[in-house]
């Protein structure tokens, strides 16, 4: 049987079709899979009450007669069906499939656009979710760690909030980072920039990644801070478990890359490196064109890393971290300055923004998703580790 499921339009229509050619409630129910008792239920709750024509005549005419009809007395309760429905002058009760999914869908209506909590409700959502939002916490991070007390859809939650039914409202979240729109640059790559190029487009980096499934796949960025600062962030996500790495760096330059890669390969396992350094995605910065610094060992010159760019003005090829950077603004709104923020800072935000539960990984959070790929010993190298889900804080005074 099928169970907690809405009847659709066809139902209703199946059910007028069945009634009108009298078949009994179990037929038509065995025939929709549905049980006896939904069927009952459904013609009772939308029956058509209908008078027939020259009605008050005719009970003017006969006076004291019954009226009612001995089939409306028993099951289906209804005048579909009837030889004599149509010249019939006693009460008719008739079931049609249009009124009836008309009613619904009003009902449906009505019914969104009230609020289904109560005042106990209401106060501990305030109690226990305001203080988070105030933190910074998603909504996702949210809905997965509370759902005793937001058991209803994130919708409803929105429109609670605009409604203000909430003692926090719609500014009390973060706001979603607003990119301007690049400027097209006519400036011709130089020779160099061409020949590092080839093999390590796009194109090639779909092709590799196409032929070999499985491998761990990086996205490497930078975010700038104020535009006449040098100061700026390395940002490296592995897109299997949304997992990200942040670096201070003093310049946005070749010679700073290289830096955190010749840490990286310091601090973690040859053999683990090698796994987790598999493809690296970037934009097409100047300081990600030492390909020979990212993609080898500095120490003995092993190739262990394929780089790949992508397109210019297309940052949608790696999305992934591109949204991961909106976290990283909730603490650090566009306009800021890096100048005093330290590798300690760096490390704070970055496990705030790890341990935030994502729904893209079944309510886990990529700081949990990431132990598949790697030891907790090698996070614990990094400087990384988890917080627990009501202390995470992204906003402004994080690093206060």
């Amino acid at each position: 049987m099928t169970k907690y499921c809405h009847l659709s339009y066809e139902d209703r229509k199946n059910i007028e079709d069945g009634l009108n050619e009298n078949k009994s409630i179990n037929q038509i129910a065995k025939e929709l899979n549905r049980n006896h008792s939904t069927i009952l239920r459904e013609i009772d709750r939308n029956k058509k009450y209908s008078e027939p024509s020259a009605w008050n005549n005719y009970k003017i005419n006969h006076p004291g007669i019954d009226l009612s009809c001995d089939r409306l007395k028993h099951s289906p309760y209804v005048c579909n069906g009837c030889k004599s429905r149509s010249g019939c002058r006693k009460i008719r009760w008739t079931y049609y499939a249009r009124e009836a999914q008309k009613d619904y869908e009003e009902l449906i209506k009505l019914c969104r656009q009230g609020i289904n909590l109560n005042l106990e409700e209401i106060h501990n959502i305030n109690e226990v979710i305001t203080p988070l939002i105030k933190k910074g916490q998603t909504t996702n991070h949210l809905y997965i760690n509370h759902p005793d007390i937001l058991d209803f859809s994130k919708s409803s939650f929105y429109r609670y909030i605009n409604n203000g039914v909430f003692e926090f409202g719609p500014m009390d979240f973060p706001r979603i980072v607003k990119y301007k729109k690049r400027k097209n640059s006519n400036k011709r790559r130089t020779r160099k920039e061409r020949e590092i190029l080839i093999n390590r487009k796009y194109t090639d980096f779909i092709e590799y990644t196409t032929n070999n499934p499985d491998l761990n796949i990086v996205e490497m960025d930078t975010v700038e801070g104020l535009q006449d600062e040098s100061d700026c962030f390395l940002t490296l996500q592995w897109r299997k478990s949304k997992f990200m790495l942040i670096f201070k760096l003093d310049s946005q330059t070749t010679e700073e890359v290289t830096r955190i890669f010749e840490i990286l390969q310091t601090l973690i396992p040859l053999d683990v490196y090698r796994n987790l350094f598999q493809v690296i995605l970037t934009d097409n910065g100047h300081e990600f064109f030492d390909v020979n610094n990212i993609e080898c060992i500095h120490e003995t010159g092993e190739y262990v890393t394929h780089l790949f760019f992508c397109d210019p003005h297309a940052s949608r090829q790696k999305g992934s971290l591109e949204k991961n950077h909106e976290f990283i603004r909730y603490v650090l709104p566009k306009g800021s300055s890096f100048k005093r923020i330290n590798q300690d800072d760096c490390d704070l935000i970055m496990n705030n923004i790890n341990s935030l539960c994502r729904d893209s990984l079944n309510g886990k959070c990529p700081y949990q998703a990431m132990l598949f790929l790697c030891d907790e010993y090698v996070l614990k190298i990094l400087n990384c580790y988890y917080i627990k889900p009501d202390e995470i804080n992204l906003t402004d005074d994080l690093l206060d």
